[in-house]
């Protein structure tokens, strides 16, 4: 079992138990000078003294009632009066779990209801306020210091060796679990849909007309090879040459007539591969087979948490450097992001509507759970210290309950005798 919270005492308790202490001593005072002259009335009156003495008397005695009767019911709060076991009192210890549900459960309706929190979001008009206060470069800058400083500790978290350990499982997850056939046909049918092919095409063209024109021994050799050996020695150079000379003539035409046949080949050879991408089941699985083979290499796996750590490090010394440029961006960032805000009304309203719409959402949701925290807190302090600490809040005002009850009981008790007089004559 939990042992009991107790209660914060702050230095300005000290005071207010001092209060405390002077009403109570002046309630008491009161109490105590009623009964003195209930006693020297009732004996003036005992030994013949005038027929005041007798109103005297009744106002003394009244006001001892009500003295008394207002000390038990306060005292009843918090103790029970002089220790004895009465019923129906020391209500505050012993009903502390109720009164904290009963507190939880006001707070929740009348203070974290939807209509409460909207219009007091939209009272409150939050964007331009901030928006102002940003607009102003000492802002800004305060902002971005203390960013900076959520990420400098951020990023001083973990040890290098187990996050880049972590970053390239984490990337070989995500690698494994996408599918990248798929979105590479649909990319590949809009790349062809746009002509994104057609420089490739062009560089291809154009590659292979350099190496024809530039490397002619090595390209009339390869084209040599290509040819039947069958072929007389004459006839097979005269064959080779012109072949030579249609590839390369051939090079030249697909680089400037975009109708070309070898170019619509090309466009249907992409076209059907970009639609075996995303249906074939063998092309697909050849495809991310080759994905895991490329991510599995060791030095593309090692170089992803390279460029985070390398990222991360450079990231903890610009945000610790007061005079380093990425501070300096983020300030002027959210200084025009304030002057912006603090002169766009359409963009005020969508904010302050998002911030309603978030605020009012989170309240609806956890309303009963933030609630809780109210009586389950209350329900783990100590009751005694909880007793103490409402009397030390209230108790000071309550008292004048005590000194009121013996001022109106004595005036009462006059105006009773009084009456009684008038009735009995």
């Amino acid at each position: 079992m939990s042992q009991p919270l107790r209660i914060t005492t702050r230095a300005s308790d000290r005071i207010r138990r001092r209060q405390l202490r002077r009403m109570k001593s002046f309630a008491t005072g009161l109490l105590l000078v009623a009964a003195i002259i209930y006693v020297f009335a009732k004996r003036a009156e005992a030994a013949g003294a005038a027929q005041w003495v007798s109103y005297v008397r009744a106002a003394a005695e009244a006001g001892m009632i009500g003295g008394l009767a207002d000390w038990f019911a306060v005292t009843a709060l918090f103790r029970r009066p002089l220790g004895l076991p009465i019923p129906h009192t020391a209500i505050i210890p012993t009903r502390k779990d109720a009164i904290g549900a009963s507190l939880g459960e006001f707070v929740g309706d009348n203070f974290l209801s939807e209509e409460v929190v909207r219009s007091k979001l939209q009272s409150a008009n939050i964007s331009n306020r901030l928006g102002s206060w940003l607009s102003k470069s000492e802002n800004a800058k305060q902002v971005t210091d203390e960013l900076s400083g959520v990420v400098a500790w951020a990023t001083s978290l973990g040890d290098d060796e187990d996050i880049a350990e972590v970053i390239e499982e984490s990337f070989r997850r995500t690698a494994e679990n996408f599918d990248i056939a798929k979105p590479l046909g649909i990319f590949l049918v809009k790349a062809v849909e746009n002509d994104a092919h057609t420089p490739i095409v062009d560089m291809l063209a154009k590659a292979i007309q350099d190496w024809l024109e530039n490397d002619s021994a090595r390209a009339k050799g390869w084209i040599d090879k290509q040819l039947p050996k069958w072929l007389p020695g004459l006839g097979k150079d005269r064959a080779g040459e012109w072949l030579y000379e249609r590839l390369i003539e051939l090079s030249k035409d697909v680089q400037v007539d975009y109708e070309h046949p070898i170019r619509r080949s090309i466009e249907r050879l992409l076209h059907r591969f970009a639609e075996q991408l995303q249906s074939d089941p063998i092309i697909i699985e050849r495809v991310n087979a080759a994905k895991m083979r490329l991510v599995d290499r060791p030095e593309v796996r090692h170089t992803i948490s390279d460029i985070w750590i390398s990222t991360k490090k450079s990231l903890r010394e610009e945000a610790a450097n007061p005079e380093s440029e990425l501070r300096a961006r983020v300030t002027r960032l959210i200084c025009n992001f304030g002057t912006k805000v603090s002169a766009d009304r359409e963009l005020q309203k969508t904010i302050d509507t998002a911030l309603e719409n978030a605020t009012t959402h989170l309240v609806d949701r956890y309303r009963d759970e933030i609630a809780a925290v109210i009586s389950d807190t209350v329900a783990r302090w100590d009751a005694g210290d909880t007793a103490k600490k409402i009397e030390l809040q209230v108790g000071r005002d309550l008292q004048f309950i005590r000194v009121n009850g013996t001022i109106v009981g004595a005036l009462a008790g006059i105006a009773i005798h009084a009456i009684g007089e008038l009735v009995a004559r």
